[in-house]
């Protein structure tokens, strides 16, 4: 389905930026330098799932995000992350050129939003050795060292991992640090 651009939403938004990786991968820290040097807002699936699961009094660990986040997926063929997250975000802050989804981790998300918004939209997929995934999980306290290890194996966690396959760019945290590489996100609407 084509849509044509007054069913695009909000076609004020200059760049819409899918950050993909790995747990770990240092995407939270590449998002905090696009926010402090381009002005990026991020819009945060993880807030919407951490509310969902506050309301019905389920824990808010990793498998009850994924699982949430899986059981939206096959309940709404991938559109909650627009429906339910992008656009209200988008939409209520019509002065913001520069947005930033913290983590897509399907590629039907990947592409539902290209769908609806079109050229302004890049995908940037985050990386870093393996090895340094763990030291990085690890450093966020021994005891999830074995909670890095379950989550990795879920099925989200892999599908996530498979998204360098469709990205735009492919960066990796451990070759560059974080402002490098928002200073090389911001190369590639320039294409």
């Amino acid at each position: 389905m084509k849509l044509n651009s007054q069913d695009r939403d909000c076609h004020h938004v200059k760049r819409l930026l899918l950050l993909s990786g790995p747990m770990a991968s240092g995407k939270t820290s590449v998002s905090v330098s696009l926010q402090e040097h381009h002005g990026f807002v991020p819009i945060s699936s993880g807030s919407f799932l951490r509310a969902q699961l506050a309301s019905r009094n389920e824990p808010l660990d990793r498998h009850s995000l994924q699982e949430l986040g899986d059981s939206l997926d096959r309940a709404t063929d991938f559109s909650w992350l627009i429906e339910s997250v992008a656009s209200p975000a988008i939409e209520a802050r019509p002065d913001v050129d520069n947005w930033l989804l913290d983590a897509v981790r399907k590629p039907r998300q990947v592409e539902l939003l290209k769908l609806r918004f079109g050229d302004v939209v890049r995908h940037v997929h985050i990386v870093a050795p393996e090895s340094v995934l763990e030291q990085r999980y690890a450093a966020r306290g021994t005891s999830l060292l074995e909670e890095y290890r379950v989550s990795v194996l879920h099925p989200n966690e892999q599908s996530a991992r498979s998204l360098a396959n469709f990205a735009d760019k492919v960066l990796d945290t451990q070759q560059h640090t974080s402002s490098e590489i928002a200073d090389q996100i911001m190369g590639i609407w320039e294409k």
